[in-house]
C-alpha cells in the first residue's frame, strides 16, 4: 500500500476510534452521576467543561465530564458558553458545586500536550469499555 493510503486507513481508523470512545462517556457519566449538577433532574448528557476541541489530554478524563440533562446542557452552550438560569447561571452553579481550585486544576491541565494516535484511542477504548462493564 502507498503511503499515503496508509495515512488516510490510519486517520480513518483513529476517527473511529475516537467516535467509539466518545459514545461511551455519557452511558458511564449517567451511571456515575446520575443527577444533572446544575438542576438535578437526570443526566443525560456528560459535558466536557475543556472542551474536547482545545484538550485531547482532558477528553477522557472524568474529572473534566459535567452530568447534565439538556435543558442545561443547552444553556450551558447558550451565549459563549453561559446562560441564566432562573437568576444563576449555570457555570457558576458547576463552579460553585465543584470549586474554584477545580476549575483553575482544569484549565491548568488542559494545555497539557498528548499524542493522539491509534494507540491512544485503542488504551482508552479498552479501558472506557472494562469501567462501563463494571458498573453494569
Amino acid at each position: 500500500m502507498r503511503k499515503t493510503a496508509l495515512k488516510r486507513k490510519s486517520k480513518k481508523s483513529t476517527a473511529t476510534l475516537r467516535n467509539k470512545c466518545d459514545a461511551l462517556l455519557t452511558p458511564i457519566i449517567k451511571k456515575m452521576r446520575p443527577r444533572c449538577e446544575a438542576c438535578g433532574h437526570d443526566t443525560e448528557v456528560a459535558h466536557h467543561w475543556i472542551e474536547k476541541s482545545r484538550s485531547s489530554y482532558l477528553r477522557y478524563d472524568f474529572r473534566n465530564l459535567v452530568a447534565l440533562c439538556h435543558s442545561c446542557h443547552t444553556k450551558i452552550h447558550n451565549r459563549f458558553g453561559n446562560s441564566v438560569m432562573g437568576s444563576l447561571d449555570v457555570a457558576d452553579i458547576i463552579i460553585g458545586k465543584r470549586g474554584v481550585g477545580w476549575k483553575q486544576e482544569m484549565v491548568r491541565d488542559s494545555v497539557k500536550d498528548v499524542k493522539t494516535d491509534l494507540q491512544f484511542y485503542v488504551g482508552h477504548l479498552e479501558n472506557l469499555q472494562e469501567l462501563l462493564a463494571s458498573m453494569e
